[in-house]
């Protein structure tokens, strides 16, 4: 395997230890030319389901090259290196639902195997740290061009663990049932949903969610009125609740993994 320039982190690490920095020193040891780039360390911990939608979301604009992902504690199954794209890429993580969602996004897998060979892990002296001890070394490994068939057994792709993502559901009088799976920094909502999704609603609806109900538009983000609750298009092509210009907090109630009704208004 050729080796590669580029590799991309995304962990549930965070920024407060040593964690992040020993995997830059370990990628530095076996792999000195390749780039590190940190996507993010900031995902709450053991949150499998947020850190597989940013991989998700992120996958289709990373730079070709490894990406080593470590969220969630690892599972029963070994952990896994699975290429994409006729080898012009190889995501490494835990195999416990993180990857399969961005495996997913680029066409699938071409090749996986398990990191079954401990003589590619780092010794620990206590209890063994998935990231640093297995995924970090393996990672260094492939970036340094050395093969995915050294790292373990191979397995059939089929059978990674699939990433548990919410798909909406369409009600038996057309109400579409989402849910909210990000709140942006900038106070927006994402939901699972697009306007192919809704189009079928007309473009104003009635926001169902908890005890409330809204009356809303879809619409572009600039065309939104100040402080006007409003579902508008995000940079994902996916459906987002925001208000104009931000003046005006999104409802509390609207959390990741809030359940929301769209439905026509009448």
């Amino acid at each position: 395997m050729a080796p590669f320039d580029t590799i991309t982190c995304i962990t549930d690490l965070g920024n407060k230890d040593e964690s992040v920095g020993l995997l830059h020193s370990i990628l530095r040891d076996l792999a000195p030319s390749a780039m590190v780039i940190d996507l993010c360390h900031d995902i709450d911990p053991g949150d499998v389901r947020s850190g597989a939608l940013m991989l998700a979301r992120s996958v289709p604009y990373l730079s070709q090259g490894l990406v080593l992902a470590c969220v969630g504690s690892p599972s029963d199954r070994p952990a896994i290196a699975v290429s994409v794209g006729q080898g012009q890429s190889v995501l490494v993580g835990p195999d416990n639902g993180l990857l399969g969602a961005a495996v997913a996004v680029v066409g699938g897998a071409d090749q996986a195997v398990q990191l079954t060979n401990k003589e590619l892990h780092s010794e620990s002296p206590g209890v063994e740290h998935p990231a640093r001890d297995v995924l970090a070394p393996a990672a260094g490994y492939l970036a340094a061009g050395r093969p995915m068939s050294d790292l373990g057994q191979e397995i059939d792709p089929g059978l990674l663990l699939p990433s548990l993502i919410p798909v909406p559901r369409i009600e038996d009088d057309g109400t579409v049932a989402a849910e909210v799976i990000r709140r942006t920094r900038q106070g927006a909502v994402q939901l699972n949903v697009d306007r192919e999704t809704i189009s079928g609603l007309g473009e104003v609806l009635l926001l169902g969610f908890g005890d409330e109900q809204r009356v809303v538009r879809v619409q572009h983000p600039n065309d939104v009125s100040p402080g006007q609750l409003a579902l508008v298009d995000d940079e994902y092509g996916l459906l987002a609740i925001s208000t104009g210009l931000n003046e005006a907090p999104i409802p509390a109630e609207l959390q990741v993994g809030s359940e929301v009704t769209l439905k026509e208004a009448t």
